[in-house]
């Protein structure tokens, strides 16, 4: 009787790696790059579940997440010399476990928030991980860890509700767009718009205004002009009235203009007010240049380098149509280089005297595909709300810690459904904390907002 024969177990695929993934390794590697720089790409989450996660069929799910999306196996190596997007196969341990044991309150948020941020390799590890904390009486904690390099707020959206879908048993219906598809197909603008896109950006960035007296330059310091170097990362939240926030988005409303874009014009414009500039330019994030990408979770990070012009005080509904425009014909011309970091073209608008990275917008949270989910509440719930999944409750714990981010000044929107008020992330070596705070009230003034606090941390 012939010996069964055993099958060979399954080997790498070796890919080029992603634009992205080359701007982080080349970062990386840098010089000049700090551990506050290596570590600002960790995406975390953490739930506490009661009264235990059913690690079988967490492994399950987990492991259909991972066969699925190829992103999640990636490994970035150097091979002869070139950076490779190394994609492992699906089998293989996928979850961690930790015993914390029975911690007091006063212990229990730290050691989860240790686990959840400690640093993440970029370079020939893995990107994502799983882990389950085991809390004694407490419960177990599902803490989820994905590097920056392979997904971005939009392929999390995904992946949560993928995970969830799995978990419950429903359907988890359409190909996934893999690592080599996107290389192929949505990294670079087809073909035939590739002249149309180029023409467009070309045109778009004939008379950018170069970086203006503010910030560092203003204080005789050199600008950060490639991210590098030490920042002392600080945080303004601006709390308004929930009827000033009402009538702000009615406002929006009723010109056909999302509450986002008004506020993004209202910062611009305030910049513009309080350093007496008639013009600047900023980038935003945009997640998704091609409906096909639906299903894509690895990142598809482009930061659009775009020019504002001031129009006054009383004029700033005509600045928000004029922005929303801009934007429009940006995502309508994209991908594009002029829509990425650490490439040639941002090399040569830094050598024409322009700063890309000095001011820059941006929303968290993938507000529109959330919305569009069938567990769209789920991520909507906020910490310490208690959701119910079969025999299970989830509640989201506050593991946040303040990273470094790109820009020197950065507004950040907050979702539309639990909106309070907006936050100023800046350079505390660039700009005062009465600086960040004169531009935050006139954001206000612009918008009618009434302030009810300043957070400054």
């Amino acid at each position: 009787m012939a010996e069964k024969e055993i099958a060979a177990p399954a080997k790498p695929t070796i890919y080029p790696v992603t634009i992205w993934q080359q701007y982080l390794l080349d970062e990386a590697n840098h010089p000049d790059c700090t551990d506050d720089l290596r570590d600002r790409f960790i995406l975390s989450n953490a739930f506490l579940v009661r009264p235990k996660i059913d690690l079988r069929r967490m492994r399950r799910a987990v492991d259909k997440l991972r066969e699925r999306h190829d992103s999640l196996r990636i490994r970035l190596c150097l091979i002869k010399d070139k950076w490779r997007a190394v994609i492992d196969p699906p089998q293989g341990e996928t979850i961690r476990e930790v015993d914390l044991g029975n911690l007091s309150d006063e212990d229990f948020l730290p050691a989860i928030s240790a686990i959840a941020n400690a640093p993440m390799p970029l370079i020939d590890a893995p990107l994502a991980e799983v882990i389950v904390a085991h809390c004694g009486a407490r419960g177990d904690v599902l803490i989820t860890r994905v590097h920056h390099a392979i997904t971005d707020g939009y392929g999390m959206v995904v992946l949560a509700e993928d995970l969830t879908k799995l978990l419950i048993g429903l359907p988890v219906t359409g190909k996934a767009v893999s690592h080599a598809e996107y290389i192929k197909r949505f990294q670079s603008p087809r073909p035939s718009q590739a002249l149309k896109t180029k023409t467009f950006w070309e045109d778009l960035h004939r008379d950018l205004p170069p970086e203006p007296n503010v910030g560092r330059k203003a204080k005789g310091i050199e600008p950060l002009s490639y991210a590098l170097g030490k920042v002392d990362q600080r945080q303004l939240f601006c709390r308004a009235t929930p009827d000033s926030l009402r009538s702000f988005e009615a406002t929006a409303k009723a010109a056909n203009l999302s509450a986002t874009t008004l506020l993004f014009a209202a910062y611009l414009e305030a910049i513009c007010q309080c350093y007496n500039l008639d013009r600047l330019m900023f980038m935003v994030a945009i997640s998704r240049s091609d409906p096909a990408l639906d299903t894509y979770v690895g990142d598809h990070t482009l930061d659009p380098f775009l020019p504002y012009q001031a129009v006054g005080p009383s004029r700033i509904m005509e600045g928000a149509k004029a922005l929303a425009d801009t934007f429009a014909e940006a995502m309508a011309h994209l991908p594009s280089d002029a829509a990425r970091r650490g490439t040639p073209y941002q090399r040569r608008l830094i050598e024409r005297g322009c700063n890309p990275g000095q001011f820059s917008v941006h929303q968290p949270r993938a507000i529109t595909r959330q919305d569009r989910s069938i567990f769209s509440e789920g991520f909507y719930a906020g910490v310490g709300v208690i959701q119910k999944i079969g025999p299970f409750t989830l509640e989201a714990l506050d593991i946040s810690i303040r990273r470094r981010r790109f820009a020197d000044m950065r507004l950040e929107a907050g979702s539309t459904k639990v909106r309070t008020g907006f936050g100023l992330s800046y350079d505390g070596i660039s700009y005062t904390e009465n600086e960040s705070t004169t531009i935050a009230n006139t954001i206000c003034q612009l918008l009618d907002l009434e302030p009810v606090g300043m957070d400054l941390t």
